[in-house]
This record gives structure tokens, sequence and C-alpha cells, in this order.
């Protein structure tokens, strides 16, 4: 039965409020026969906006004579105090309830102003568990609708229905719990401490894994359960449901918990911080964590497409915290999980080098120092610290620190194109090969290994690239002083390939190696830095797996001969990283409705200044705006616009079917709202391979004629 509260006059917000609880100030009305209602605060009252049940109100007003009650301000009170204040008015809660079975609290308090974020246009959806899986839904919504559960809400003309609430409270076991698992799975409301009560306010019982704490020797919703989960933490739980019934109807969901309380505002950041807590808490201990953690622990150190027995071990040594010898027996022990990734034999077997479907490609800069630490690199200036070429990512795909956007330098579910991805193989590290980076991490290295740490022939140093002699180092301010004691041309071979490959050569290309060294001598130094410069071209030093040549000799292209017929080429330009869109193209000049006004509420700090846009025109287009506002950094584009050149293509995304932002969720089957999903979709044109073999002008022009 909730109640209405408000502000200091009746023209400010009001919420509804359950009496129950204390989440409001009194209000005592001074004369009941005064047109006019105006109340006073309790005469003993100490501090401003204290928060005390209704039946803690009605005493105090009642101790001074008065009686609780709606009013139209209150006597005393600045206005700019926001404390809320009992009245003695009750209100309805309603539930709106979206097509996808989302809730929005809506508060029908008729004749006043209800906050923002609990009236008629609230689009504050959040889950529930409906019983059955079921509820009311408009018939507007989809071919399952249920005429808003046969009447017993009121559907909307956006769709979705208004449905009357009344929430319930009971207790869910009448007796000692069989199991632990039974009162995890059916409880899902926190306790305080027992212990933190008077004594004698519970008495205990003891169960198989579970510990109960009666209130009166009675199992109730008053009744405490304490156990220990999977993870070996413990939990108290009460014996209670909560639950939110549909009124004239048999829908009904769980209730869901809530942390943020739009009546107690000033404890939003102490809430605020709880909630992330808990966030983190249900992150860590998710069912799907372990095996995450593991599959990507994977991929970075050994193999990017793990068999599902060694996602399984490494997610078991995560959950558990013990494998072998190593961890502490807690869960999420990475001492464990590391070296169950590193000791299973997935990781140790070499029969698994030959496996096309093991191994990985190794990052740039993970090769490049790699090799600086095997060849044993050591600077021969005085700085103290190796400066490399400014901005080294531009050279090799790859730089501590520095990555272009948020999600690092390449996608752990990435799948290459050509055989690989017909294979639907993951090679993350595949996103940063390309010939750009290949040339340049190579120039790098052999210049490194001929004339050391500098900007000989587009070296790894800093500075424009010059012509210098091999073994010249004059330029350099690092250099490698490997050196071996094998004397034979075969020993030295094997030796760089152990540093270098983990001995994966193939004999084909050691027996290269071996004498294109040898034709070298008796220059020993020049033989070593050949040597050195063919083993950084192998494949076998660019990925973890060995090499099975097939023996064929790759067909050279052959550029095709022109037609002489002309013709005209779109030019698809992805740009990588992501861009704020609602900043690039804003709305200028709208009526009869202020789109601008709509988007600067909506954007708040981040909103663009009407007078900073470049503003273009629209006035022979269908939409809402006469013209619209381009980002002041986009003069060019506006140029281009202006000049006829360029076109907005506005709300565009990948989806299924046409929707709505109501339906959208259910219609489609992409991955909306995730970069990296949408990116590839837009990469490929035909995610779906609903028109294959088909190009994206011919599409568009197809629908434009239909």
């Amino acid at each position: 039965n909730p109640l209405r509260v408000t502000y200091v006059n009746q023209y400010h917000h009001s919420l509804c409020a359950n009496p129950k609880l204390p989440l409001a100030s009194e209000a005592c009305l001074q004369d009941p026969k005064k047109p006019t209602k105006v109340c006073l605060r309790y005469s003993k009252y100490v501090f401003d906006q204290e928060r005390v049940t209704y039946a803690t109100a009605q005493a105090r007003c009642e101790e001074d004579g008065l009686q609780t009650s709606w009013f139209h301000f209150i006597q005393g009170i600045e206005n700019q105090k926001k404390g809320f204040h009992w009245t003695n008015s009750p209100c309805t809660i309603k539930a709106k309830v979206n097509p996808d079975g989302l809730v929005s609290i809506v508060y029908d308090i008729p004749g006043v102003t209800v906050h923002s974020n609990a009236n008629i246009e609230s689009r504050n959806f959040f889950k529930v568990y409906w019983s059955n899986g079921i509820y009311p839904k408009n018939d507007l919504d989809g071919d399952d609708g249920n005429s808003c559960g046969n009447g017993a809400c009121t559907p909307l003309e956006e769709g979705g229905c208004l449905c009357s609430t009344s929430a319930f409270e009971g207790k869910v076991f009448n007796e000692m719990p069989t199991r632990a698992e039974d009162v995890l799975s059916n409880l899902y409301i926190g306790a305080y401490d027992p212990s933190s009560f008077d004594e004698g306010t519970y008495t205990i019982e003891e169960g198989d894994g579970v510990r109960a704490y009666l209130v009166d020797n009675e199992y109730s919703s008053n009744t405490v359960f304490e156990v220990t989960n999977a993870h070996g933490r413990t939990r108290l739980l009460k014996n209670s449901k909560q639950f939110v019934r549909i009124d004239g109807s048999g829908f009904s969901f769980r209730s869901a918990p809530s942390f943020m309380s739009i009546l107690n505002e000033e404890a939003s950041l102490r809430d605020a911080r709880y909630e992330v807590d808990a966030t983190i808490d249900h992150l860590l201990y998710h069912p799907n964590t372990a095996p995450f953690m593991a599959t990507r622990l994977i991929q970075r150190f050994v193999t990017s497409n793990p068999t599902p027995d060694y996602v399984k071990t490494v997610a078991t040594a995560f959950k558990t915290g013990k494998y072998d010898n190593f961890g502490s027996g807690k869960y999420g022990d990475l001492a464990a999980t590391i070296s169950a990734v590193l000791l299973e034999p997935d990781a140790l077997s070499v029969v698994l080098d030959v496996d096309p479907f093991h191994g990985s490609i190794r990052e740039p800069l993970l090769k490049t120092i790699a090799f600086m630490r095997s060849m044993e690199l050591e600077l021969i200036t005085e700085k103290k610290v190796l400066e490399l070429a400014y901005p080294f990512k531009n050279k090799i795909g790859q730089m501590a620190h520095s990555f272009d956007t948020v999600f690092s330098f390449f996608l752990p579910e990435n799948i290459p194109t050509g055989k690989p991805g017909a294979a639907m193989l993951y090679s993350p590290e595949a996103m940063l090969v390309d010939m750009p980076k290949v040339t340049g991490l190579l120039n790098g290295l052999y210049s490194t290994i001929k004339n050391g740490i500098s900007n000989c022939y587009y070296g790894f140093g800093d500075g424009r690239s010059v012509p210098c002699e091999e073994g010249d180092f004059n330029n350099a301010v690092a250099k490698l002083s490997f050196d071996t004691s094998a004397e034979d041309a075969a020993a030295v071979v094997s030796e760089l390939s152990t540093l270098l490959t983990s001995g994966r050569i193939s004999p084909k290309n050691k027996e290269l190696i071996i004498d294109t060294y040898t034709s070298k001598l008796p220059d020993k130094a020049a033989a070593l830095r050949i040597a050195q410069q063919l083993i950084v071209s192998t494949p076998e030093f660019h990925s973890f797996d060995t090499v099975k040549s097939s023996g064929e000799t790759r067909e050279s292209a052959s550029t095709p001969p022109p037609s002489g017929v002309p013709y005209k080429a779109v030019i698809f330009l992805m740009l990588q990283g992501g861009a704020d869109s609602f900043n690039m193209l804003v709305p200028h000049t709208c009526s009869p409705k202020d789109l601008y006004s709509e988007y600067k509420k909506v954007r708040g700090a981040v909103s663009m200044p009407l007078s900073s846009l470049l503003e273009i025109d629209a006035s022979s287009s269908n939409q809402a705006c006469t013209s619209f506002g381009m980002h002041p950094k986009l003069a060019t584009a506006k140029q281009l616009y202006d000049d006829g050149d360029l076109v907005w293509f506005a709300n565009a995304g990948v989806l299924t079917r046409p929707t709505n932002k109501d339906k959208y969720k259910s219609h489609t089957k992409a991955a909306l709202f995730a970069h990296n999903s949408m990116k590839l979709y837009i990469q490929r044109l035909d995610p779906f391979k609903t028109d294959v073999e088909t190009g994206a002008l011919g599409r568009i022009a197809d629908a434009l004629q239909k």
C-alpha cells in the first residue's frame, strides 16, 4: 500500500514509497479547516531530511496534536531542501512492460509532477524474471501478442503495456532444506549477520551443510540460512521470496534487486560503489568466467584454438585454485591457472607442433623483443635506456602501451580470411599481419643484424633512413653481441634455430641456411649475420608451429590486360576505432519539434554548442530538420556536401529486418552495440550470407527499384 511522498511543496517532484521503510520525514497538518494545506515539521525534530517510517511520522504528528496529510507546502523549510515528506495520500505503482518483457516503474499520482525516473515517459527498463517466462504483450509487438494479458493491462500506442501491480512476500522453506544447493538456487535476498543482533533473537538449527537461524523457533520469512557455496564463500540468505503480481491476471515476476534509490539521492555515491562491488562479484564468480579466462590465457601463451579438454582443465584449476602442487586452493588462483596453461600436454607436446589446428602467430613486438634478447642486444653508447624509432608501432604494428583503441591491438575472436577462415580457426594476431607491417618488421630486423639499432635502411633507430655499409655500427645506439663457440655450420645454425624458433626450423630450410652460412666463410661475422637474416625470414620464426612445405612452386601473378571499357569504382573506406557519430551530424533547425534541444538534453556535457556547428542545408529532403550541423572539425566534409559530392546515411546499421527501437532486440540476430561485431558485419557487407556473391551497390540498386 504505497503512499505519496513529496518535497517541501506540491509543485515539486512526488514519488510513491513503501510506508514500512524509513524513506521520508513527517509533515504534520497545521489546520485541516483551511483550504491551503500548510504542514509543519515535528516540534522536536533535530535533523533536516531525517528519514522515518510512516508509522513514526504519524506518531510524531499525533504527539504534537496534529495529523499527517497531503499539503501545499511545509512552513519554515527553505525551497532548496530536497528531502521527501510523508503524506497520507495513496498512490499506485505500475509496471510498463516492453516487447521483450523488460519493466520500467511508473508512479501514478494524479494531479502532481512525478519524478522523471518514474513517470509514464520513463525508459529506464530493467530485466525481471517472469514466472514461466510469459508476460503481458501488446498485439502491436508481434504475432505472439496476448492483448496485454487479455485486457489486464492497458496497451500503449507506441507498443508495450501499462499494468497495475501488487507486491507480495512469502516464505520459501517450511522446514530445514536437505542440501545447501537448494538454498542457493531458491533464495536470492541477502540477510544481516544474525550475530549482530541481541542474544536470544535467533535460535539455531543445524542441517546437512545448512545452518538455520529461526525467530520464535519457526520457519518464516524472517528465517536466515547460512551455507557455503561451491567457491568456498559463506552466504547468509533470507527465507523470503518477494514477487510482483500483475493485477487481474496470472502474470508475476520476481522482485528485482535495486541498489540506487531515487528517494535517497545523497546516498547515490555509496550505493553506486555497492552496486559496482556486486557487479564485479557477479562477473568474477559467473559460471562463464573460468572457461572464458582459460581460453584467453591459453590463446596468449600457447595456441589460438585450444581443445575443449584443455580449456576444461585450465578452467577447473581457476575454480578450484589447485593444479598438481600449485595454487592456494582458493577460487581464481592464478598460480594454479597459469601452471595448468603451461604444463598441460597440449602446451608441452612436440607432436602437436605439426597439427595445423595448433599453435599461433607470434605478436610483432614479442618477436622483436625475443630476437633482441636471444641475440644479446647491448647498448654501445652512454645512454642507459634503449630509444627506438617513434612511433615504433608504425613500423611493426605494435608498441607497449600504445594501442590505437580500447580493444587493444587485436581481437581474440578474429577469424582471418583464406583457408584458416574457411576452417573457422581463430587467429587474433593475424589482424596485425599486412604488407606494410611485415615489411617494416623485416627491414628493422635486417638493419639490426647488419648495423645495430640505427636509422640504416629503415632500421629501428630514430631519424631518416640512410644507406650504410654492412657491419658498420657507427650510427648505432646498440648492437647484437651474440657469438657462438660452435665451429661447424650445422652446429651454429642449430643453436640459432633453438634460440630463435625453439628448434622448429624444417630440415629443408636448415639445409639452405647451412649452405648459405658456409658460403660466407671464412668471414665468420658475415656468415652469422646472413644466417640470422635467413632465420628471421622463415615462417617458423613468425609462428609457434612447424611448417610443412608442399614442394610446389607458387605461380606468379600476371597483370590482366586492360579491357578498354570505361568504368567507375566505389572505394569502401573503413576507419578503425570508433567515432562519436551523435556529434558528427547534429539536428540544427527543426520544427515543429525542437530536436536540437532534445539532443542537448540527452547528451548533456558532451553535446556540441549550436554556434560551433557547421550548418548544412537539408530543406530538399524529407527529414524533420531543414538543416543539420556538422562537427567543426569536419570542414572538408562540409565542403564536399555543399558541392554535392558527399551524402550522409544516418541511423544506418546491421539489421536482419526492418524494426523500431522497441522491437529491435527480438527482430534481429545481429550482435548490436558490440563494436567488434558491427565492424566485422560492415566489412563483410553480407554477414549472414543472405545474398552470396553479390555486391553492396547491386543490392542497394535492387532495393531502390522495389
